[in-house]
């Protein structure tokens, strides 16, 4: 279908994609000061980007009939990238979590973050929002619980509350009855239960009981968190400096440039900077919800609904977690945190967006 130069720009959120570059050049100049010259993740993460922007603007291209026709293959071909990391992937750093095509390594359960919130937004939309009948709660839970299982077996429990969070503000939304409420949470029970006794390692156990009792282990599990909370707490009200946070520029804070880049930025920019972050946050939430708002069909509603949530949550949980309210679950800042497969998941996100204007 053709577009024109006119119709692309009018379509085109610009204060949405600026937002969100914006958030990626903090990110790059924090990578910047935190691994160059000893790692080259700073050209990397740039080239991300460009792949990210080339794929807002080519899903302008698209339209809703497109995503409403493709859900299912994209959400297909992802489980079975899951299941063949389950009988084939290797191990790295516990996890079987990345697949490599040639020189390219990306993680399947990034982009199924998004393939989950789309095939079920389809499927809801032709069980017309209503979930009346049992068979059609249950085969919405199906589509959640399928890749939430196969994600904890990786394990990655991040990325899998991240698809159980979004989807479930999705379900809730149709307007469950009480019975089937109940429903709901207690399948996320079962797969919190079997989860903790059958999926978790025992490292990640301890992660959330150090949450829960943050002085229990300063110097193991708890290090983490500890360090991280000392780097926010150092940087004051106006950070010690572009390059000067001993806490990450002398790494003992781990992870600064992925998991614990927030308190990398609080470190060096202080509470000032921390604020200027988490208000262009806030406006690139509000453009989504703008979007929301002036959606045309019932298809676009939902999976506007579950992008917000998706941002929301791993926003909230990302700054939480580095301030020493949620447990570590290597949940990255979206567009900050360095790692190919967050980046370009998050601007196929904003590319879905845009596409959905049309």
């Amino acid at each position: 279908m053709r577009i024109s130069a006119r119709e692309f720009i009018k379509g085109t959120d610009w204060r949405l994609l600026l937002s969100s570059s914006v958030l990626v050049g903090i990110g790059l100049v924090l990578i910047y000061t935190l691994t160059w010259p000893q790692d080259n993740r700073f050209i990397k993460q740039l080239i991300f980007f460009g792949i990210g922007l080339a794929l807002v603007f080519f899903l302008r291209f698209l339209d809703v009939h497109f995503w409403r026709n493709a859900s299912f293959l994209v959400y297909a071909v992802l489980i079975i990238f899951l299941l063949g990391l389950l009988i084939f992937g290797e191990s790295t750093r516990g996890a079987r979590g990345w697949v490599a095509l040639g020189p390219a390594v990306f993680q399947p359960a990034e982009f199924m973050k998004i393939a989950t919130i789309l095939f079920l937004a389809t499927t809801l939309e032709k069980l017309h929002f209503d979930l009346v009948r049992f068979r059609h709660l249950l085969l919405a839970l199906f589509i959640v619980g399928l890749p939430v299982v196969l994600i904890l077996l990786q394990p990655d429990f991040g990325s899998a509350f991240i698809v159980l969070a979004s989807s479930s503000v999705m379900l809730l939304y149709t307007g469950l009855d009480k019975k089937k409420l109940f429903i709901l949470i207690v399948g996320s029970i079962v797969i919190g239960v079997i989860a903790w006794f059958g999926v978790l390692h025992p490292y990640q156990k301890e992660r959330i009981l150090t949450f829960l009792n943050p002085q229990s282990d300063p110097l193991g599990a708890g290090y983490n968190v500890r360090q991280s909370m000392v780097a926010i707490g150092s940087g004051g009200w106006l950070g010690r400096g572009l390059g000067l946070g001993p806490q990450s520029q002398l790494n003992f804070l781990p992870e600064q440039e992925t998991d614990f880049i927030f308190a990398s930025l609080a470190e060096e920019f202080g509470f000032a900077g921390s604020f200027l972050l988490l208000a262009i946050y806030f406006f690139f939430l509000w453009r989504i919800y703008k979007a929301m708002q002036s959606g045309e069909n019932l298809f676009s509603n939902y999976l506007l609904l579950g992008i917000f949530t998706l941002f929301l949550t791993q926003i909230v949980v990302n700054v939480g977690m580095n301030m020493g309210l949620f447990p570590v679950t290597g949940i990255t800042l979206p567009f900050l945190s360095y790692g190919g497969s967050s980046l370009v998941v998050s601007f196929w996100g904003i590319g879905l967006i845009m596409s959905l204007r049309r």
